[in-house]
């Protein structure tokens, strides 16, 4: 082979090598710019997600600042009004069934010791109430049944002996329940805290701010 063949044939494989190169450079960076493109889109997307997110924000944020100012200025929920007992001058001589408010014998009491005694001592009668706790001292069967009244300066406390069906009386659930025992050790409810019941007892006037009534019995529980 002559050596213009042979310097031919190389300059001829040099142009190849070059085009080749050329056409893959090509390749690459289009496929770069496709890469930039999509992520270009990807970035424009998340930013319009984002710009959504602040007008969600800014918008709760603004209608939680309403109704705290709705919260705030609202009038405060007034206390239940205290039970208004008649004057206890004003009522007849108690009749056979009638049933009386714990919350009217303790004021009559607390007002007028000497006429609340005219009208209630030494009589049977029922009385309703809310229940606000029980007492049931160690070692004997008695308990008590304190009812609900207009405050702390005087109450109203109902003394039950059990039935002798029933093995003991304890308190149960922190002391907010009050249950029978049988002798099968089965435990019967009796009554809770927060019932409104109606008790039949005697009174037996007051003593230390506490108006009594004996040998109760429950009438009507929820």
């Amino acid at each position: 082979m002559s050596f213009a063949r042979t310097a031919a044939l190389v300059l001829l494989l040099i142009n190849a090598v070059f085009c080749a190169c050329g056409q893959e450079t090509v390749t690459i960076l289009k496929s770069r710019l496709d890469e930039l493109q999509r992520k270009e889109m990807e970035l424009e997307k998340i930013k319009a997600e984002l710009a959504t997110a602040h007008g969600q924000n800014t918008k709760l944020k603004k209608q939680h600042e309403e109704d705290a100012i709705k919260i705030s200025s609202a009038p405060a929920a007034q206390p239940a009004a205290p039970r208004l007992s008649p004057p206890i001058e004003s009522l007849p001589a108690l009749v056979n069934g009638e049933i009386v408010d714990a919350i009217d014998l303790a004021n009559h009491y607390r007002t007028d010791v000497a006429t609340a005694d005219h009208r209630y001592r030494k009589h049977t009668f029922k009385v309703r109430g809310e229940i606000t706790a029980f007492e049931k001292p160690p070692f004997i069967r008695d308990y008590r049944i304190l009812l609900k009244t207009a405050g702390r300066e005087m109450r109203v406390i109902c003394e039950f002996y059990p039935p002798e069906k029933y093995q003991a009386v304890l308190t149960i659930r922190n002391g907010s329940e009050l249950v029978a025992q049988t002798s099968e050790r089965n435990r019967v409810p009796i009554a809770k805290v927060g019932d409104t019941v109606i008790i039949e007892g005697e009174c037996r006037g007051v003593s230390d701010s506490v108006v009594k009534l004996s040998r109760c019995e429950l009438r009507s529980v929820p």
